[in-house]
């Protein structure tokens, strides 16, 4: 019996916050900047080792209230800092610094402070608004975000 709670209450919590953000590739964030050129950018920069990148997906990014926020008022784009390939964003083609062993775009981004996690909020034409660096709880990354 007690093995068949936990299942359900683990199952019915899944459910009810079964909302993500809206995460969008590189490519799919020109297009939706094509369509909502006023909508602001939100771009979180992480890489695969980073633990606080990983803490800031399980708890502030699932939170309800962040997901929302995120959704409604922002086009949201994930970066892996490390990503070799060359990539483009609107309209730029940024390429992997060995040096930095990170892509340029992070490097760009962060306004040449590599430290993750990242966020950083950019205009429609990819002007830098804010730069938040490191793990923020959801009730502090609500904070930092609000435009």
């Amino acid at each position: 019996m007690r093995t068949f709670i936990t299942v359900c209450t683990i199952v019915l919590s899944s459910i009810a916050s079964g909302q993500n953000i809206n995460w969008l590739t590189l490519e799919q964030a020109n297009r939706e900047v094509k369509a909502n050129p006023k909508k602001p950018i939100l771009f979180t920069i992480y890489t695969d080792w980073c633990g606080y990148c990983k803490r800031l997906d399980k708890e502030t990014f699932l939170d309800p209230a962040v997901v929302k926020y995120v959704n409604d008022h922002y086009i949201a784009v994930k970066f892996n800092a490390e990503t070799k390939d060359m990539v483009n964003f609107l309209g730029i083609n940024y390429t992997y610094i060995s040096g930095a062993r990170a892509n340029y775009l992070a490097y760009y981004l962060t306004q040449g402070r590599l430290s993750y996690p990242a966020t950083v909020i950019l205009d429609s034409k990819g002007n830098t608004e804010k730069i938040v660096l490191g793990y923020r709880s959801a009730k502090d990354f609500s904070s930092d975000i609000k435009i």
